[in-house]
């Protein structure tokens, strides 16, 4: 019940500084706003440090999935179309869904068929997503060891969210509204 609260706290805060637009999300893989890179990087952080707090005390299970490096390097690359072409990623495409937005409605069925169709081919595609690698994670047998991990981890992200992408941010107005990108010459 404590992830649901923060989860809708998350949703919220995304919501309340639009970044759940497909602007925002173009604007980010312009790499013209760092906004959206940076709540990510926190909430990931945050959650880490939550979520190994919840495995400490024996309320979450560690099962990881085998990893497949063209599987993934491949599910990636479509995952990441998808995002170009929708101007979604999965969460804020369901935060625009809830405020009304029709495009959101064809990513989720896209989305869902794309992996239902990916569950029936997996017998014949098997072969083709590469060797098991096995069940990679960075979580050592000493609980004092994976603490320190995860909490490098998110200090990482948080110094990465915090300190590094404000000072690479792109130039704004006194408004707070992006300055637009000086005219570039046509390519002849």
């Amino acid at each position: 019940m404590i992830a649901f609260g923060f989860g809708i706290a998350f949703a919220l805060i995304a919501q309340y500084a639009r970044l759940n637009t497909f602007d925002a999300i173009v604007a980010t893989a312009l790499r013209r706003r760092h906004d959206v890179v940076q709540i990510m990087l926190v909430a990931v952080a945050v959650s880490s440090v939550a979520f190994f707090g919840e495995y400490l005390l024996g309320g979450a299970v560690v099962a990881v999935k085998p990893f497949y490096l063209i599987g993934v390097s491949v599910g990636g690359l479509l995952f990441g179309i998808g995002v170009a072409i929708l101007g979604y990623c999965p969460g804020t495409m369901t935060m625009a869904l809830a405020e009304g937005s029709l495009d959101a409605v064809f990513g989720i069925a896209g989305g869902v068929l794309a992996g239902a169709i990916y569950t029936v081919a997996y017998p014949a595609v098997r072969p083709f997503i590469g060797p098991d690698f096995g069940e990679l994670n960075l979580y050592a047998s000493n609980r004092a060891v994976s603490a320190i991990i995860v909490l490098a981890y998110a200090a990482t992200l948080l110094t990465i969210a915090l300190k590094i992408l404000p000072a690479r941010a792109a130039p704004r107005n006194a408004a707070g509204a992006l300055k637009p990108a000086p005219p570039t010459s046509p390519r002849g």
